[in-house]
């Protein structure tokens, strides 16, 4: 190699480091990158037939716009139809619902969706410069106006909810612009919830260091209480905080130079970044489950399915249908793979199933902790 050809090639891989170095900087992915890499190094494998547990996290954000709202109860429907898992289940919805914009058209609308056994409902929710005492009553309020409408309360006649923190902010992670109550955990705790289901924020200081997990983190008096936490594992009793319930977060590597030939899958579904097989594959090579229980794992996609004509247009014009395709023809063959659709609230309450050693078939524990909703007064 002449000595031209040997400078030229040193100053592409310094270009290419420092290339690296600036996009890790700049998306905030030392935050994550070094959890990724544990993760991977002590991932466990499954023996025997490996049940996928599917759900979509959706952060619904419809605000008045009826038509928004009349096309998901029009569309939906016809979707989840065409989708079954193993025991012939129509594909599930979780809408996380902002609860800071109460609309009764919104909520009334929905329930359609949930009567017709297509998800259920859960809480959202965007608010900023508030502090622990002010924080807790914007929740108080928004459940109370959720149970008018059939939602948040189980068949015990308590109330249980998942929660997705608007803007990624959960516990002041991103400051007070975006929260503002350092002691959300608790509060979240305290009202009823069962677990977060935020994560994964790529390129947001509110991504926690552990990734690709489901953990239980305690509050304290610091923001993003959550960066430390325990992980769920069978046989382990539960730590008394809140659980924290991960979706896909991986470095995969492409050909694309322009991608510095490695992209990040955080399982967001979003015209930008159509699903396809390879996201998919993506997915369940996240391998999220209980540590302890490989042979359960849990796909959580998150999206924005009715903020703007290009999220619904993914969610409700083909995109998420051909990942349901996918899902369907390659991982639920009943021997190496058997596929469940669920909710988030169902994929928690076998999540705990596994954290206490429970075996056998998972449908038996869709209602293992968290009891189905009463649904509306009759």
């Amino acid at each position: 190699m002449s000595r031209f050809a040997r400078r030229l090639l040193i100053a592409l891989i310094c270009l290419f480091v420092l290339a690296w170095a600036y996009r890790i900087y700049s998306r905030k992915m030392y935050i994550w990158i070094p959890g990724f890499f544990l993760n991977r190094m002590y991932d466990e494998t499954a023996v025997g037939p490996k049940h996928i547990f599917f759900f979509y996290t959706d952060h619904f954000e419809p605000g008045a716009n009826k038509a928004s709202m009349d096309r998901w109860v029009a569309e939906y429907p016809k979707i989840a139809g065409r989708h079954h898992d193993s025991v012939g289940r129509p594909a599930q919805h979780s809408w996380f619902y902002p609860g800071e914009q109460p609309i009764d058209y919104n909520l009334e609308s929905l329930r359609k969706l949930v009567d017709g056994g297509y998800g259920e409902v859960e809480l959202h929710y965007h608010h900023e410069n508030d502090t622990p005492e002010s924080g807790r009553k914007k929740f108080a309020d928004a459940v109370v106006w959720f149970q008018k409408f059939g939602y948040l309360k189980g068949t015990d006649g308590k109330t249980h909810f998942g929660f997705i923190h608007g803007n990624w902010g959960l516990d002041n992670s991103r400051g007070n612009e975006y929260c503002g109550n350092y002691r959300e955990l608790q509060t979240l705790l305290d009202l009823g919830c069962y677990a977060d289901f935020t994560f994964p924020s790529i390129w947001w200081d509110s991504q926690p260091s552990i990734v690709n997990s489901i953990f239980e983190s305690v509050d304290d008096d610091r923001s993003k209480s959550y960066d430390k936490g325990t992980l769920v594992r069978a046989g382990r009793s539960s730590i008394g905080g809140l659980t924290i319930f991960e979706g896909p977060l991986l470095l995969a590597l492409t050909p694309s130079p322009a991608k510095l030939f490695a992209l990040v899958e955080d399982g967001n579904i979003h015209l930008v970044d159509p699903v396809n097989e390879r996201r998919v594959d993506l997915w369940v090579k996240a391998n999220v489950h209980v540590q302890g229980r490989p042979d359960w794992v849990f796909i959580k996609v998150h999206g924005h399915g009715a903020s703007t004509p290009e999220d619904m247009h993914e969610t409700l014009g083909g995109g998420l249908e051909r990942g349901l395709s996918y899902l369907e023809r390659h991982y639920n063959d009943g021997s190496n793979f058997v596929l469940h659709y669920v909710t988030a609230r169902e994929a928690y309450n076998v999540a705990r199933a596994a954290a206490d050693g429970k075996t056998g078939d998972p449908q038996q524990y869709m209602n293992y902790v968290i009891p189905a909703y009463a649904g509306p007064r009759k």
